[in-house]
């Protein structure tokens, strides 16, 4: 978030996401998508600034990134 906050898959609950879709596990050569999901009540987790991902394939490999509409209730 904003305040230099770190977001994982696992650890405290309260900087979480849940992985809503993981196609990107099936290595089938074909473009796939992973969907993540964070819920907070607190704005100050907001917005997310920054992405750092890891572990991306070997160098014949690519990704991309797209950030998706945000959702204020």
């Amino acid at each position: 978030g904003s305040n230099e906050g770190e977001f994982k898959a696992e650890g405290n609950s309260k900087f979480t996401y849940t992985v809503l879709e993981d196609g990107c596990t099936k290595h089938t050569g074909e473009w796939s998508k992973t969907v993540f999901e964070y819920q907070t009540r607190k704005a100050m987790r907001l917005p997310i600034i920054d992405i750092a991902p890891y572990d991306i394939g070997g160098p014949d490999q690519e990704f991309g990134v797209d950030i998706g509409p945000v959702c204020f209730l």
